[in-house]
């Protein structure tokens, strides 16, 4: 890159006028500061060329064409061609009319997070304003796929965020029970200090070794391996090459754990966070590949699209 352009350029960043996302939206400086060497190196990566874009925006199609992979961007290179790739074992036990897309995206940010409260099945939390900006934020960054079905856990912070992520889609809306948060009994409505305190030995094992947590005599994250893996199949049979799932955390774990073979063992080695965005391809075969994981560079910047 000229070295003018991009002194004028890091000149920009260090004037009062730039403040990415997470300054606009008030995040206290510490956080703001580990952005600092991104903001820098992203000055120097080089602008696509028109042709580059207009060839990014023709990468959807209006209908499945059974004997062509799902379409993907030209920026997304490198990557092994999934349909000989042998992934892992198939998630539904048949081939498929064709290769698929799927979208995994956590729901935006809750009273309740924002609390350190445990939610699981409860349906008391609300989406905060700024849960709203991440669902918003992950629709613009989605805008230029073409996506055929939303799936989403029926609970009322799933729903609400698959309303606004949804808009301006045609296609269904599905709400379906399998992708609904782990059941955590007791725990649910209780900050994690409560809960701590109220059964120190019971709580520890939830966050240590959650395999093993149970309350009356169910064991939820093997509940909730047991329904991602009906979830996927129930998705992978839509009709459509490519779908977006709205879930929670836990759910969304347990949906990435059991597409790469991962054991309730591996749960918390996998993270996601409100409005972070995981996308895998799955071959004609129902094998999956995980492309990309919780991606959030869409919450800090503008123009971010997968």
């Amino acid at each position: 890159m000229d070295q003018s352009l991009m002194h004028m350029q890091q000149q920009q960043l260090r004037s009062p006028g730039f403040r990415p996302f997470c300054a606009r939206q008030g995040f206290p400086g510490h956080f703001r500061r580990s952005f600092t060497c991104c903001e820098a190196r992203a000055t120097e990566t080089q602008t696509p060329s028109k042709d580059q874009m207009q060839k990014r925006d023709r990468l959807t199609r209006s209908q499945e064409v059974p004997d062509l992979p799902a379409p993907r961007s030209p920026f997304n290179t490198g990557s092994m061609d999934i349909t000989t790739a042998g992934a892992t074992a198939s998630l539904c036990g048949h081939d498929l009319p064709s290769e698929k897309t799927i979208i995994i995206v956590r729901h935006g940010l809750t009273t309740w997070n924002e609390q350190s409260r445990i939610q699981g099945t409860a349906d008391d939390s609300d989406i905060t304003p700024y849960g709203q900006e991440q669902a918003i934020r992950a629709r613009n960054a989605l805008s230029r796929m073409n996506i055929d079905s939303l799936f989403s856990s029926p609970l009322k912070r799933a729903r609400t965020t698959s309303e606004i992520m949804w808009q301006g889609r045609e296609g269904p809306l599905n709400y379906i029970e399998s992708l609904k948060e782990a059941p955590l009994g007791w725990l649910q409505g209780m900050t994690n200090a409560d809960a701590e305190k109220k059964d120190p030995e019971q709580f520890e094992v939830w966050r240590k070794d959650p395999a093993k947590f149970s309350f009356d005599g169910r064991y939820p994250l093997l509940e909730v391996y047991d329904k991602a893996k009906e979830a996927w199949t129930e998705i992978l049979e839509a009709p459509g090459s490519s779908h977006l799932i709205i879930t929670h955390k836990s759910m969304a774990r347990a949906f990435l754990c059991t597409a790469l073979a991962l054991p309730p063992t591996s749960f918390r080695s996998l993270d996601m966070n409100n409005g972070g965005v995981s996308i895998f391809r799955v071959n004609k075969r129902g094998e999956p590949m995980l492309t990309n994981m919780n991606m959030v560079s869409h919450e800090h910047y503008d123009g971010v699209y997968y």
